[in-house]
C-alpha cells in the first residue's frame, strides 16, 4: 500500500510539473505578444496617434482611468487618449512586470512613466490590464491604472498659497 501511495504521488508530481511547464511556456508566449503590443501602444502614443492606440483595444473594452468614471468602447477610449495627448502628455513608457495566461485571457501588471514634450516626468503609475485574444491577437480588454505620486493637498492645489 505504501509503495502504491508513493507511485500515485510521483505521478501527480510529474503531471503537475508538466502542467506548470506548459503554463509557463504559454505565459511566456503571451508575455512576448503582450509586451510587443505594449511597445506598439507606447509608439502610437508618442506619435500622437490616439486611433492607433484605440485599435489595440477590443471593441467592448473598458478603461478605468483614475478619478473618473469608466470609459466604455473603442471610440470612447480613443477620445480618452486623444484628450491626454492634447493636454500635453507626449510619452508613456510601459514596463511589464508580470503576465499570466488562462486560455484566451491573460492579465498583465506593470509600471508606466508619463512625460511631457520636454521630457519632464508628469507621473509614474502602475497598471493592470486584462488581455483577450481576438482572432489570434492579444488585445487590451480591461485597463486600469493609478498614480504613484502623492495626492496634492487642498493647500497645494489652491492658487497663491
Amino acid at each position: 500500500m505504501r509503495h502504491r501511495t508513493i507511485h500515485v504521488l510521483s505521478c501527480a508530481a510529474i503531471l503537475l510539473g508538466t502542467t506548470a511547464t506548459a503554463a509557463t511556456a504559454q505565459s511566456s508566449g503571451a508575455r512576448a505578444a503582450i509586451e510587443a503590443a505594449g511597445t506598439q501602444w507606447s509608439a502610437a502614443f508618442k506619435a500622437g496617434n490616439a486611433a492607433g492606440i484605440a485599435a489595440l483595444y477590443t471593441e467592448d473594452a473598458i478603461a478605468f482611468p483614475p478619478n473618473s468614471q469608466p470609459v466604455r468602447g473603442r471610440a470612447a477610449i480613443q477620445k480618452l487618449w486623444q484628450d491626454a495627448i492634447n493636454s500635453g502628455v507626449k510619452e508613456a513608457t510601459l514596463k511589464t512586470t508580470e503576465v499570466e495566461e488562462a486560455g484566451a485571457m491573460a492579465y498583465e501588471t506593470g509600471t508606466a512613466v508619463i512625460k511631457d514634450a520636454a521630457g519632464k516626468v508628469l507621473d509614474e503609475a502602475k497598471y493592470v490590464v486584462i488581455w483577450k485574444q481576438v482572432g489570434g491577437k492579444w488585445m487590451l480588454h480591461r485597463d486600469i491604472w493609478n498614480s504613484n505620486m502623492p495626492v496634492a493637498t487642498a493647500a497645494e492645489k489652491k492658487p497663491g498659497s
